[in-house]
């Protein structure tokens, strides 16, 4: 995705206003693949102060996600907010990304966006109840036996013992 900026170069502290849409490929990071489910849509605001551009602007998206909790296909949608500066003569190492030409190229300003700002897990709704540990029954949907035995039984405790140090009718 790129910014025409021929008219910003000429006039410095001109303000430029961009929106676009673009379908970005699949990505892989830290073990997820993000498949997006709709383009990419960028609407921002750009001004050139003589040696560089300041671009601000709002990043809107939809991921095909996985729930972390149940396991369902869902679709999720993603909006973060950016901030950003593009240098002439940017180093790799810099805190800025750089520009060459009439043009500024922020698809990969885009993509640090989107992968800094998503969650580190998808939830397909704040209150799913997931899987069953035992026996993997999807508990939005049904009630297993599973869930109701293990919350008879107590689980065996490392701190079983102490409880017989306690004893409600002694002070301690």
């Amino acid at each position: 995705m790129k910014i025409p900026v021929a008219l910003e170069l000429k006039l410095p502290g001109h303000i430029g206003a961009f929106h676009a849409s673009e379908s970005f490929a699949d990505m892989e990071y830290l073990g997820r693949t993000l498949r997006f489910a709709a383009p990419v849509s960028v609407d921002a605001e750009y001004v050139f102060d003589g040696s560089g551009f300041s671009v601000k602007g709002t990043l809107k998206t939809s991921l095909h996600s996985q729930c972390a909790r149940c396991a369902k296909e869902f679709e999720e949608p993603f909006e973060t907010k950016f901030d950003e500066r593009f240098e002439k003569n940017a180093d790799e190492d810099g805190e800025c990304y750089g520009f060459s030409g009439e043009e500024l190229d922020v698809s990969q300003m885009l993509r640090d966006a989107i992968l800094l700002n998503m969650q580190p897990y998808s939830v397909c709704r704040p209150d799913c109840r997931g899987l069953c540990p035992v026996c993997g029954c999807d508990l939005n949907t049904a009630q297993c036996a599973c869930v109701q035995e293990a919350a008879e039984e107590e689980p065996p405790s490392p701190f079983a013992a102490l409880r017989t140090l306690l004893n409600d009718d002694k002070e301690v």
